[in-house]
C-alpha cells in the first residue's frame, strides 16, 4: 500500500511540474517527456564531473530497502529524474577516462539536443 502511495505522491508532483509546461504550448503527455529529458540532462552534466556521486546518488534512492512513503516517493523520484542517465553512466564507467569523459560529453549534448528539438515541434 505504501508503494502505491508513494508512486501516487510522485506522478502527482511530476504532473504539477508538468503543469507548469503547459505555458509554452506543451501539452500534458509531452511535457512529462520534455521533463524526463530535461531532468537526465541536468544528471548527465554532473555525471561529467562527478559520475560516481551521481550513480551512487541513484542506487541509494532505488535500489535500497524502503519501508516509508517518503522512501518509495523519492525512489519513484529518482527513477524518472535520473533512470536514463544511470544506465548509460553505468556503461560508460567501464571505458578508459578521456573516452569516459568524451562520451559523457556527447550524451549531455545529446540529450540537449533532443530536448530542445522537442520542445520546437510545439512552438
Amino acid at each position: 500500500m505504501m508503494k502505491i502511495i508513494g508512486l501516487a505522491l510522485a506522478m502527482g508532483v511530476w504532473t504539477i511540474i508538468a503543469l507548469f509546461l503547459k505555458g509554452i504550448d506543451i501539452p500534458i503527455p509531452s511535457s512529462y517527456i520534455a521533463l524526463i529529458i530535461t531532468t537526465n540532462a541536468i544528471f548527465a552534466f554532473f555525471s561529467i564531473f562527478v559520475q560516481r556521486l551521481v550513480v551512487t546518488l541513484y542506487e541509494v534512492n532505488v535500489f535500497e530497502e524502503t519501508k516509508s512513503i517518503p522512501g518509495f516517493f523519492f525512489k519513484y523520484i529518482a527513477i524518472i529524474t535520473s533512470g536514463v542517465n544511470y544506465y548509460v553512466q553505468n556503461v560508460l564507467n567501464r571505458l578508459p577516462f578521456i573516452v569516459n569523459k568524451l562520451a559523457s560529453v556527447l550524451f549531455f549534448v545529446f540529450l540537449i539536443v533532443a530536448g530542445f528539438s522537442m520542445m520546437s515541434i510545439f512552438n
